[in-house]
């Protein structure tokens, strides 16, 4: 939803060296992610063993919460701190509903919360 496939994929896809229209490499994407969630059968991955360290994730954004899901994969107890009351960092303040409405970012927020990341709200890390 948010990557610009029109320019990365769309624009270099084979087809068009054949005269034909690009495979909507956007579409297809989006179909079938909101067919999943929307079927509510989301399948959550696969969850090694508690391995008993800790990980702390300062910031709720993209890579904050792409880290936290590779890190529990992983079997680490991931906390991620968050200084706004919400969260999702630039994916919920940044991005425009109509691009990426919140409620798909909280079905990934949900997703990681069932995996066993903790959120802690209105967290400031490393401000004196």
């Amino acid at each position: 939803r948010v990557c610009p496939q029109e320019k990365q994929c769309e624009s270099r896809c084979i087809h068009l060296k054949m005269n034909e229209p690009a495979v909507a490499i956007g579409y297809l994407e989006r179909f079938a992610a909101d067919y999943e969630r929307e079927s509510g059968q989301v399948a959550l991955p696969h969850i090694q063993p508690a391995n008993g360290i800790k990980v702390a994730v300062v910031g709720s954004g993209p890579s904050g919460l792409s880290f936290a899901g590779d890190m529990v994969k992983k079997g680490f107890e991931v906390y991620v701190f968050e200084a706004l009351h919400e969260i999702g960092g630039v994916l919920k303040y940044g991005i425009p509903e109509f691009r990426l409405p919140n409620r798909i970012v909280d079905v990934e927020i949900d997703n990681l919360r069932k995996v066993g990341v903790h959120f802690q709200t209105d967290t400031i890390i490393g401000k004196t």
